[in-house]
């Protein structure tokens, strides 16, 4: 299931992509908000976070998982 909603979500299927990060929505957020100390500001990062990695799908290469590479991404950008 995950591959495809991962293909869809390359293909450009916003629904696939909320589906397939949905789950990681919440981990995320409290990432960033350990990372930054801020509620707002975790916030912020992790819209950021959901923005870059909706506009990097395509780049990303499956060699990690989705929810590694999420993490990657959000740490990216919290620093």
């Amino acid at each position: 299931m995950t591959t495809d909603l991962l293909d869809r979500a390359r293909g450009g299927d916003a629904d696939a992509f909320a589906r397939l990060v949905g789950p990681y929505r919440r981990e995320l957020q409290v990432h960033c908000y350990r990372l930054l100390g801020s509620a707002a500001d975790a916030e912020d990062a992790l819209q950021e976070t959901l923005l870059s990695a909706w506009q990097g799908l395509p780049a990303f290469e499956g060699r990690a998982s989705i929810r590694t590479w999420l993490y990657r991404v959000a740490t990216s950008r919290c620093m």
